[in-house]
């Protein structure tokens, strides 16, 4: 397997798509994953022309999506555009599918592009990317709806904007997907390893969600989601928390894996808030924060459980929620600078501040869990070669 990631903030869209292609033309690429900031969607046309043009011919595949700016191994960005160029030399056999209507069936649209991704595959996937539309889906089931149908490990997050939470789009070669569900599939030798890491601490008690409506959560152990948040933290809900509190549930508290809740929006007046992805009436949640060190600490101790299996990576997929990407002071750069350097090496290196992350953990034994649908976390894909 080979890789190379390239990054462009060239302004004109039919430049910086020439100049990706340009980068990535000597690769021959079966694959490009691409991300970059929602501003390319009003050239997404002209950008894909440039990239084609620049590539000088072939066959491949573009897929990705837009997020609150870009992480590659030389550039943390607001706005921009990056890209992984993957090529196997023909010993991987690759599947893609894309379907609308995330917003309306998170669950039915997911399950429905994964059976169609699995039927073009031709073979049995052994390594799953997934992307969904970050404002109008529910990322539970969207993960949910994958489930149904892999029994492999899978990662990939949900699409975003400029932290305006109004839009995003997935890349599908030519096409600029809104309210949608992408999978990429892979069979054949794809070595990888992912894992999901936080660094959010539970503080306050215990609250049992007792009415939901699928990511709308009305009533915590009898007081509204306001109510019972203002009592943990001692002070009202403000925009400034969006990103920053996350409700934690516990997977398996005895490997310290929770799957955590961001919000999304919240109302003063009812009280109600509106996370990333639904929850359960019945869960147990606990309010959770984090500083940066403690947000930096888990990349670390991720990557150290990560390679301490072994594993070589030659190339690293970084999924990690748009909330961290604000609180740290250099909008994310830190986290990328400690997966490398955690490596030990400069490898290529692609991925997105995203509006919630897809991914299951790596136990201590170097097995992977079923995947689950997380906020403020960051997911890590190491590829092999």
């Amino acid at each position: 397997m080979l890789y190379k990631s390239v990054c462009t903030t060239v302004v004109d869209a039919y430049r910086a798509g020439s100049e990706i292609g340009e980068a990535l033309k000597g690769l021959s690429p079966e694959v490009i994953l691409l991300f970059a900031s929602i501003a390319v969607e009003t050239g997404y046309e002209d950008f894909y022309d440039g990239l084609l043009d620049g590539l000088d011919g072939g066959e491949v595949i573009v897929f990705g999506g837009t997020g609150d700016g870009i992480y590659e191994a030389s550039l943390t960005a607001h706005h921009g555009i990056c890209a992984l160029g993957i090529s196997s030399g023909g010993t991987v056999r690759w599947s893609s599918a894309v379907e609308i209507g995330a917003g309306m069936d998170s669950h039915g649209t997911a399950r429905s592009c994964t059976v169609t991704a699995v039927d073009r595959l031709g073979g049995e996937a052994g390594w799953a990317f997934v992307l969904a539309d970050g404002v109008t889906s529910d990322g539970t089931a969207i993960v949910s709806g994958v489930r149904d149908v892999l029994r492999i490990p899978f990662f990939g997050g949900l699409t975003g904007d400029d932290r305006k939470f109004t839009r995003s789009r997935i890349f599908f070669n030519d096409q600029i997907i809104e309210d949608g569900v992408a999978v990429l599939l892979a069979s054949g030798s794809m070595p990888f390893l992912t894992h999901s890491t936080s660094g959010f601490v539970p503080i306050g008690c215990s609250g049992v969600i007792e009415d939901s409506e699928g990511k709308v959560i009305r009533r915590i152990s009898g007081q509204t989601p306001y109510g019972f948040i203002k009592a943990q933290t001692g002070k009202p809900l403000a925009d400034a928390d969006m990103g920053v509190l996350a409700l934690t549930t516990s997977i398996n508290s005895g490997l310290d894996q929770y799957s955590l809740r961001v919000l999304q929006k919240y109302s003063r007046d009812s009280g109600t808030i509106t996370t990333f992805g639904s929850s359960p009436c019945g869960a147990t949640i606990r309010v959770s924060a984090a500083d940066s060190g403690q947000l930096l600490g888990a990349i670390s101790t991720g990557m150290e459980r990560l390679l301490s299996t072994g594993f070589i990576p030659a190339a690293v997929i970084v999924i990690s929620c748009v909330g961290r990407k604000w609180q740290l002071k250099e909008y994310g750069a830190e986290e990328t600078r400690a997966i490398l350097a955690a490596v030990g090496r400069q490898i290529p290196l692609v991925g997105f501040p995203s509006f919630g992350e897809i991914g299951p953990f790596l136990g201590p034994d170097g097995i992977h869990t079923t995947p689950y649908f997380h906020n403020a976390t960051c997911v890590i894909c190491l590829l092999g070669a």
